[in-house]
């Protein structure tokens, strides 16, 4: 979907700005501008979602996150529990992690669940979750990697959850063997 040239609003323009990834000094300038963009962002996004469209959920959410803009853990939660076919999970796991966002633990486990037979053989977006419970840290979350540790989850899934917890020799993982 196309800006309009002529569209005045701030979430328009605030869209127009972002480009690829965005940092902290970017965002900071964009707030700076359009103060109003760290406490409205996460309506932006959520009326991005209804619409469907996708790359504004996911421009404003990679501007919204070195904000920690209000409530863009709830509504990337949101999004991610409608399990949207085409959408960039990995983006929005990603930035779940960035945000340490601890209420999003159960989501971010479900999407691994929900995720794992299509992510083979890579298992990116199941490594994206892992990375992302284990920067959140908590006890809730660290048992969730704990939990892929099990034989019923994938080797390489296995693994990664083994390595995030540093478990990885107690469980008897070869380094190489799953790496090569």
């Amino acid at each position: 979907m196309t800006i309009p040239s002529n569209s005045n609003s701030s979430a328009d323009k605030v869209d127009s700005l972002v480009t690829g990834g965005v940092s902290e000094q970017h965002a900071q300038a964009i707030a700076a501008e359009y103060p109003e963009t760290t406490e409205s962002i996460a309506t932006w996004i959520r009326e991005a979602a209804r619409a469907h469209n996708w790359r504004r959920v996911e421009r404003l959410a990679n501007l919204a996150a070195p904000l920690r803009a209000p409530g863009l853990g709830e509504v990337l939660r949101e999004i991610l529990e409608a399990d949207v076919p085409g959408l960039n999970n990995e983006d929005l796991v990603d930035i779940l992690g960035d945000i340490q966002a601890t209420d999003a633990v159960a989501c971010l486990f479900r999407v691994a669940e929900r995720s794992v037979q299509a992510d083979a053989p890579a298992y990116w977006l199941c490594q994206k979750v892992i990375f992302s419970l284990g920067a959140i840290g908590t006890v809730e979350a660290l048992d969730r990697v704990r939990e892929m540790t099990a034989p019923s989850w994938p080797d390489v899934v296995r693994w990664h959850a083994a390595v995030e917890l540093e478990i990885e020799e107690e469980l008897g993982f070869d380094e190489e063997r799953m790496l090569g």
